[in-house]
Formats: C-alpha cells, structure tokens, sequence
C-alpha cells in the first residue's frame, strides 16, 4: 500500500509541474505573418570573409514554411523536413533536419548548408528577398520568392510565395566613403533593422554584409568579422576588409 501511494504521489506532482510550465510557441506572430506559407529558391551565399557561392540551379534549393511550424527543404539532390519556430521578431531557427542521404554532384552546396543548417539565428525581409543570418558572423544566405509552380517536396503541390516585413526597415541611407590614406569615395548604403541584437544590412564596393549594433560610447556602431561602421552625426568610421574610410552622409538621403 506505501509504494502504490508513493507512487501515486510522485504522478501527481509530475503533473502538477508540468501544468506550470508553459511551452514557448514554436512559431511567433509576427514571424507567422511574413513566413508562414512562403516558399523560397537560393540565390547566394555571402561568408563575413567575402565569399561568394552561388547555386548552378536556383530551383535545386528551396525552402518551404508552413504556418505549424514545418518547413520542408530542396538542397540540391536531397530533400527534407524539420522545424522552425521564433521567438522573438526577426529571430529564427530551425531544428534538426530529416535529410536523405544521396550523394550530389561535384560543386553542390548541399554539404555546406546541411553543416550550416542548425547555426541559423536570424531573417530579414529586404526588398522582397529572405535573408538568413548566421550566429557568430558566419555569413547569410540570400533567398527570392519561388518562381511561378514551385512546389514543396512534401506537398507536390504550388505554394504562392508570401512577402511581407516583420520589422520595417529604415533607409537605405547613402554616405560617401573615401579611404583614410587617399583614393577615390565610393557610395555606402546602410539598411537598419530593430532586431535583436540590432542589425545593418551594409552595400559597399558590390558586396553585401550583415553588421550587428555593437556597444559604443556615442552614435551607432555596427560591426561584423570584417567590416566595422561607427556613425556619429552624419558622418562615419568605416573598416572594409582591413582598409580604414572616413564616410559622411549624402544630403538628403
């Protein structure tokens, strides 16, 4: 009669801890809004290191969220399913990913974004493109809408592609970068997103690259692997892959 009632005890306090927890939502409202039902192809890869890859068929990398927290993925000659969920705006990430396992042709990104899977943290909606960023400046990858009878692996079915913003975005703001030691200024665009941490989208000498708000004495910093941005009433600090520029803010834009 004690162990059945010291059992019966032990299963009572199991569930009433478990009624005391509550569960975070795999998938936030406002992340609901703009991914849920979208689908989306690759068009690259930017590393913090300047690398760029590009896919040889973008319609060979697909991503595709539902609203219950699925997603299912194209990458090359295998495709999958897992999770995804966010927790808080502009925050994302995916879970473990069910994958087949065939063996892609020479120059596939497959190994590269199934290593890089688990390490996404964050997304941004820019212009009508997805942008998936890295935790620890690793790099993002850049998405566009799937084109017109793209299909989900899952489904076999067209999913409409959806755009939409979670934070709006302010800028782009253009500033006139010239180096420190002399050469010709080229144009910067900088795009701020309210995330957390924050997060500037930075267009410089064709390359693209994700900064986040570092802690600053004054004005606003942003800074990545190999980039650096320090703005201060109109005008800027740059570092550009170890290359020092003074930027000030073009008038009226």
């Amino acid at each position: 009669m004690n162990v059945m009632w010291v059992s019966f005890a032990r299963v009572v306090a199991l569930l009433m801890l478990l009624a005391c927890v509550r569960l975070p939502s795999a998938v936030g409202q406002e992340a609901a809004a703009s991914l849920a039902g979208s689908s989306w192809e690759l068009v690259k890869f930017q590393g913090s290191d300047d690398t760029t890859l590009t896919p040889d068929d973008k319609s060979k990398y697909t991503l595709a969220f539902d609203a219950k927290g699925n997603v299912t993925v194209w990458l090359d000659c295998n495709r999958g399913r897992g999770r995804w969920k966010s927790e808080g705006p502009n925050q994302l990430q995916f879970g473990p990913l069910a994958l087949t396992r065939a063996m892609c042709p020479a120059g596939s990104l497959y190994d590269q974004m199934a290593k890089n899977w688990n390490y996404v943290r964050g997304y941004v909606l820019k212009g009508g493109h997805l942008y998936l960023s890295l935790m620890a400046d690793g790099g993002i990858y850049e998405y566009e809408p799937a084109g017109a009878g793209a299909t989900t692996p899952e489904q076999g079915s067209d999913v409409p592609p959806r755009s939409g913003a979670a934070i709006a975005p302010r800028g782009p703001f253009v500033f006139s970068c010239a180096p420190k030691l002399g050469g010709a200024a080229s144009p910067l665009k900088i795009t701020y997103y309210s995330t957390d941490p924050g997060l500037a989208l930075i267009e410089f000498r064709n390359t693209t690259r994700p900064t986040f708000q570092a802690l600053s004495g004054s004005g606003a910093k942003y800074e990545c692997k190999d980039a650096m941005f320090w703005e201060h009433q109109g005008e800027a600090m740059l570092t550009w892959s170890g290359v020092d520029y003074s930027c000030k803010r073009s008038a009226g834009k």
